[in-house]
């Protein structure tokens, strides 16, 4: 598509730094828990990247997003491309600016399938995935999220909560693919005019369905 360590010499720093990390790791599991308990919409910017298999950099993107329940969600890609990606909930849009082209796809149930369900399904969260508290990387607490389906098309889950926020999503894809969404500016529960997610293909542009 056209998207910390000191090592203590003593011993009982350790143990402290060891219970410090646990209280921690637990904070975050029950701060995204009640940061996605009410979420009804969340808006924000967005830096996306992906890793191959071998750790290499092949693709960054950024631009600006708002997602809102029930599966509603809209990424505007400015870097390095523009690309619009919209959902009603029902039916999905990618428009590619460069080739003008807007492929169609039905959203169906793939949405529970994937990542992004975490904030768009938060009532649905403990039945998707199952969610532990992972160890923190410093002041950034760590959640894991196991899909609940044996054959998910992704693996190794992970969200980083900074500030009481979800500031990143990490996965591998089926390809091996280091996923990475970063989030900022976030805004949560703002108003969303619902249409936000439609989306008429521009005129002359080439339309595929799928």
């Amino acid at each position: 598509m056209k998207w910390v360590r000191v090592v203590h010499a003593f011993i009982v720093a350790g143990v402290v730094g060891l219970c410090s990390a646990a209280g921690a790791s637990t904070a975050a599991l029950a701060e995204f828990r009640a940061f996605t308990r009410d979420l009804t919409s969340l808006a924000g910017r967005f830096t996306q990247e992906v890793r191959d298999k071998n750790g290499r950099v092949s693709r960054v993107s950024s631009g600006s997003f708002v997602i809102a329940r029930p599966g509603r969600f809209r990424f505007d890609y400015e870097k390095p491309y523009r690309q619009t990606i919209v959902s009603d909930g029902t039916t999905v849009w990618i428009h590619d600016e460069d080739l003008n082209q807007v492929t169609i796809r039905t959203l169906g149930e793939t949405v529970a399938e994937q990542p992004l369900a975490l904030l768009l399904e938060p009532a649905r969260a403990e039945a998707l995935f199952e969610l532990k508290a992972g160890a923190p990387a410093g002041s950034v607490g760590l959640v894991t999220a196991a899909p609940r389906r044996a054959d998910a098309a992704f693996s190794d889950l992970v969200v980083a909560m900074v500030g009481r926020e979800p500031r990143e999503i990490s996965w591998r894809d089926a390809l091996l693919n280091q996923n990475t969404l970063r989030f900022e500016s976030l805004t949560r529960n703002g108003r969303v005019n619902a249409e936000t997610f439609a989306f008429t293909p521009p005129k002359g542009a080439d339309v595929l369905r799928q």
